[in-house]
């Protein structure tokens, strides 16, 4: 006579369900515990509440998995000419001393240096007291600074997700240093570390911060995502140029919105990778060179880890682009007039500056491509004009090739196809002409490669320039 099967427990199971997801043992225990019960089973037995495994048990006689780690560590992990080219020096006492200036747009080689050492201390997980130390570090880009958060946050929590399952690992703390100067700590505080990764936030009266906003690229409401990040976005803009007494109008609020939508979707639908990152502050402080005139300093970073923008033309699927047909004669042109030089101008740096174009896409049939030149424009826009300043600029670094816009080099308007039909386009040379070469201080190939794309703002607004003005 068969043995009359146990009733459906479901207030049992749905607790056994939440335990699981309580100690992030989905896969492994999941299978050990009804391994169990098919084993008994097939025995002829049915086990009894008291006889079924318990975690505890599991975890001091299975061998649980270590994790895998994050999709974005991974990326990063199989590149290994990421952030720089030079071979690792990893400290012996832990210790990782932050560059003076930390920032990717100025001491951009000190920089990546650093965080490329820091991810392979974290990666091979070598130390137990990982320690940065600010002790000669004198001011902190948001560049930079959130490249770092990011790292850390991903490692933090796969070490976590380890100690969760049972997996020991070496490193017990990871702990700042020296961090005591006021431009130091109001960074950390505000839209550093302390907030992006302890979540702890402190508030300044000059700063006003725009926290870190993660974007889902594969989500499947990425359409809806992507207008609510992009509204964040514009509000905390808008918010900002109150602040400094400027009131956009509607129709440049909405222009505003639509370059900023086409930036993020342009990272969601290129990059290949999961996850989009936007971050930023407005600090407010006095001109010393006029007296109590205030000056504030708009920051904004959008960025992503993968592919870069020439990596996105060289792609297979781009091969029949007319726009890719248009780069390979460039490239040609270029090559037989010498002007393509190793490790100096490369068919890279070429190629991102000639993607920056208007009307330029690397996606068939889609009907865009004038996102970054519109973004660049809009954001000057924000201090009252495109003049060069020698505080504003905006920094475009993908893989190789660093973009640099200040002003000095406008940009313009020229006919382009059979119809003549008026493109904006930034050449930054004196002629004008995408097909002689570019001004080697504002478009250039370094030996350090960001894995991704990165557009850095840094817009000085004065209150004299703007003082009740609109926008």
């Amino acid at each position: 006579m068969p043995q009359k099967r146990e009733p459906y427990n479901l207030k049992f199971y749905k607790e056994l369900r939440r335990k699981r997801r309580r100690e992030g043992q989905r896969s492994g225990w999941h299978r050990y515990y009804f391994d169990v019960i098919r084993v008994a089973k097939s025995k002829g037995k049915v086990l009894t509440k008291d006889e079924l495994p318990s975690f505890e048990y599991y975890k001091r006689n299975v061998q649980i998995p270590e994790p895998k780690f994050s999709s974005t560590i991974q990326f990063l992990a199989n590149n290994k000419n990421i952030f720089s080219r030079k071979a690792l020096n990893l400290p012996d006492d832990g210790v990782f001393k932050v560059p003076e200036i930390f920032s990717l747009t100025e001491t951009y080689s000190e920089s990546f240096i650093f965080l490329k050492r820091l991810f392979y201390a974290l990666y091979q997980d070598k130390y137990t007291d990982l320690i940065i130390d600010y002790e000669k570090c004198e001011r902190i880009d948001v560049d930079a600074s959130v490249c770092m958060d990011t790292l850390l946050s991903e490692f933090i929590k796969h070490y976590n997700s380890c100690r969760a399952r049972g997996r020991t690992k070496k490193l017990k703390q990871i702990l700042p240093m020296n961090y005591g100067k006021e431009s130091i700590e109001k960074i950390l505080k505000s839209i550093g570390a302390f907030n992006t990764i302890l979540g702890r936030q402190t508030q300044y009266s000059d700063i006003l911060p725009f926290h870190l906003l993660i974007g889902n690229n594969f989500s499947r409401t990425l359409g809806k995502d992507k207008e609510l990040e992009v509204t964040k976005i514009v509000d905390y803009i808008v918010d900002s140029l109150k602040l400094m007494n400027k009131v956009l109008t509607w129709q440049a609020e909405d222009s505003l919105s639509k370059v900023v939508g086409e930036v993020i979707i342009n990272a969601a639908e290129h990059c290949g990778n999961k996850y989009r990152y936007s971050i930023g502050y407005l600090q407010i402080s006095k001109d010393p060179a006029e007296n109590e005139t205030h000056v504030g300093v708009f920051n904004l970073v959008i960025f992503d880890f993968g592919r870069t923008i020439y990596e996105n033309f060289k792609r297979e699927q781009s091969e029949d682009l007319e726009v890719v047909k248009r780069m390979k004669e460039l490239s040609k042109s270029y090559t037989e007039r010498h002007l393509l030089r190793s490790k100096e101008f490369e068919e890279e740096t070429l190629w991102t500056l000639y993607a920056l174009q208007d009307g330029v896409t690397s996606v068939k049939d889609k009907q865009r491509g004038n996102g970054s030149i519109h973004f660049i424009e809009s954001f000057f826009n924000l201090k009252g004009d495109t003049d060069h300043d020698n505080s504003s600029f905006l920094t475009i670094i993908s893989g190789n090739t660093r973009i640099i816009f200040d002003g000095k080099y406008q940009i313009q308007e020229k006919p382009r196809g059979k119809e003549g039909k008026l493109y904006k386009m930034m050449t930054f040379n004196d002629s004008g002409n995408i097909e002689d070469k570019p001004d080697p201080q504002y478009v250039m190939y370094t030996e350090n490669t960001f894995p991704g794309t990165m557009i850095v703002a840094k817009i000085c607004i004065n209150f004299k320039n703007i003082e009740n003005g609109e926008q």
